[in-house]
């Protein structure tokens, strides 16, 4: 199997993999389960859960959302309240879509 960073796995829509993130605060590394990339005012975000948190099943409040920038090979967590709502909403849109 090839190496691919975070990027390319969320990126790739075959990946079941666990994402692994190294925090920009302290160094730790965390591992996530991607549940959606999502496309919303010209950028792509991701929305991740902690491992453990999918594991547990507590997927409903564990959603964090993520700005992928492909050309700097980076996700930066949204702070902003009205774009993660948004994220979250155009989510709600596809599965509700995907489940009819």
């Amino acid at each position: 199997m090839k190496y691919k960073n975070a990027i390319e796995q969320i990126l790739d829509e075959n990946n079941d993999e666990t994402v692994y993130l190294k925090s920009n605060s302290d160094g730790e590394i965390q591992a996530f389960e991607q549940i959606a990339l999502i496309p919303y005012d010209k950028k792509l975000y991701v929305i991740l859960v902690r491992k453990e948190d999918f594991d547990s099943g507590n997927t409903e409040n564990g959603g964090l959302v993520f700005a992928v920038d492909e050309k700097r090979q980076t996700l930066e967590p949204v702070e902003d309240d009205n774009v993660i709502f948004e994220v979250f909403d155009v989510y709600d849109r596809i599965y509700a879509e995907g489940n009819e």
